[in-house]
């Protein structure tokens, strides 16, 4: 368990005698919830979005995550305190595979380069150092996190029964409705509503009209002068005119494509539909021909020439395409649904004092 530093104050005489005391955030069921715990747990939730978002969050959004993390770590000893009671056993090997299985995503960095064993090691040493553990204390997280599993397993999971090939094809309409005219089921939760407008853009994504394009990128800094974006200009169209001659398209997007990640396979972009790029850009290779390409299109990037290499008219939804997606959704639902009641079931029996406001603070400097 990782523990809250806290250095005691003593007078001079029992200065020697100081040592860390456990502070308690909250007891569930007589178990403690540690502050240093929480406080590490909420470290890593806000490292992760800074990452992911590369933005601090707002007092609110604080206050809110703070709460969460905190009702997590509630959840989390509830379900493990279940897990014992019920008697589900962990053994050293399944901890050992838990282990193995995390540290082997640690053998590629975050660009994918195929790290060394000992580079990939020392990543795995810098993660626990991150999350304030111990190899002994990430060991405990593994075995208590398989206690957890196993018990969702037994107790719920394997109780649950697949949807029928008539749900599935009740819920196909209710998607297809929704999807198309963007009629929401009358008797969809608020969870619900937010998983199936999900659902819904990503079907919609699924069968929307789409082109495969490759371009050529030549670019003007953000706040461009007219001289830089004239400079680029005459790049671009000196690029055009090789092409108009005849040059390969692809070679030519190796050779001049200030867009690196593009350029190395010859400006390929893969497949896009509308809403994924600039819509300057949208617009000139929507409204291209199979085999042509563009005049030079200015986006905040630059200076691009398109080339259409292929075009995919939209597609119809059909059950037949989406049987196993739907039916695995509809699983998912229903288990996640069946988990919350089996929570609350163990929260409304449950002993829960919270000792400290973990919100006392935010949003002060």
């Amino acid at each position: 368990m990782i523990v809250y530093a806290i250095i005691l104050a003593f007078s001079l005489q029992n200065a020697s005698a100081a040592k860390v005391v456990e502070e308690t955030l909250a007891t569930v069921n007589a178990d403690p919830i540690y502050l240093g715990d929480y406080e590490s747990n909420l470290s890593n939730v806000l490292e992760d979005m800074r990452k992911s978002t590369h933005a601090q969050p707002q007092a609110a959004q604080l206050a809110d995550i703070r709460s969460k993390v905190l009702n997590q770590m509630v959840e989390d000893t509830l379900l493990l305190q279940e897990a014992k009671k019920a008697g589900i056993k962990v053994y050293e090997k399944d901890v050992d595979a838990g282990m193995s299985e995390i540290k082997a995503r640690f053998k590629k960095d975050e660009q994918g380069r195929l790290l060394g064993e000992q580079e990939a090691a020392a990543a795995f040493d810098v993660e626990l150092k991150r999350q304030r553990l111990s190899t002994e204390d990430f060991e405990q997280r593994i075995r208590k996190q398989l206690l957890v599993i196993r018990l969702i397993d037994t107790q719920i999971k394997s109780k649950i029964k697949p949807p029928t090939p008539d749900e599935t094809g009740s819920f196909f309409e209710q998607v297809k409705a929704l999807v198309a005219k963007g009629e929401m089921p009358r008797d969809a939760s608020v969870e619900d509503k937010e998983d199936l407008l999900k659902l819904s853009q990503l079907l919609k994504d699924r069968i929307a009209e789409r082109i495969r394009a490759r371009h050529i990128l030549i670019k003007f800094p953000p706040n461009a002068s007219l001289a830089d974006k004239s400079k680029a200009l005459k790049e671009i169209k000196r690029v055009k005119t090789e092409l108009d001659r005849s040059a390969d398209f692809a070679d030519l997007a190796k050779k001049y494509s200030e867009d690196s990640e593009s350029a190395r396979k010859g400006g390929d972009l893969g497949y896009f539909i509308r809403g994924w790029m600039e819509p300057q850009f949208e617009k000139a290779a929507f409204g291209l021909s199979v085999g042509k390409i563009s005049e030079p299109v200015e986006t905040s990037f630059g200076y691009h020439l398109i080339y259409v290499e292929e075009k995919r008219a939209a597609s119809p939804l059909r059950l037949d395409d989406l049987d196993e997606d739907l039916t695995q959704y509809l699983f998912q639902s229903n288990f996640r649904k069946q988990l919350r009641a089996f929570i609350e079931n163990l929260r409304s029996k449950a002993t829960i004092k919270i000792t400290k406001d973990v919100n006392v603070g935010v949003g002060k400097n």
